[in-house]
């Protein structure tokens, strides 16, 4: 049975970031993008990675995050495929949500293509409301986003609650 585990992400995560990254999308962004926000002066960003009766590890997730004031806005949240519909998302985010209330964030922002069905219907499920669009947001294929909003509960799920591989 794995356990999961949230780490920081740091430069030598970035090779399987990349893979999960052109696995998941049509659009995906490359190195310079992710090095970019490694830099960023209020990232929170965040791998999952599974612990193996080997001690070997294996990243399963990725998010992208910033911390603006009292707010946090996802900027890029995968899980790679073959771990999709664990319950790792679901996971990942409230953890993420937790850690970033104990840093005084009460709210949560993202942008999401509507065509993104199964990310749309998670959010949702999160507790996320649509509270607007940005028309032609996405560059490569001119669609709208979704602009999402989250407030954030005093007491989230804990990150330190593991998440077991079914």
């Amino acid at each position: 049975m794995n356990k999961w585990r949230i780490e920081t992400i740091n430069r030598t995560d970035l090779e399987p970031i990349l893979a999960i990254e052109q696995l998941s999308f049509q659009w995906p962004w490359g190195r310079i993008s992710f090095e970019g926000e490694l830099s960023s002066q209020n990232a929170c960003n965040y791998v999952v990675k599974s612990a193996k009766a080997d001690n070997t590890s294996q990243i399963v997730a990725y998010a992208f995050i910033r911390r603006v004031a009292d707010e946090l806005h996802i900027l890029k949240i995968a899980v790679t495929p073959a771990r999709r519909g664990h319950g790792i998302a679901t996971w990942f985010l409230n953890s993420c949500f937790t850690m970033g209330t104990r840093q005084g964030a009460n709210s949560v922002f993202l942008e999401v293509r509507p065509s993104n069905i199964p990310a749309v219907e998670l959010y949702e499920k999160l507790g996320f409301k649509e509270i607007g669009r940005r028309p032609k947001y996405y560059s490569d294929s001119k669609e709208d986003a979704l602009v999402m909003m989250k407030k954030l509960a005093k007491s989230q799920p804990t990150a330190e609650n593991s998440a077991s591989d079914p």
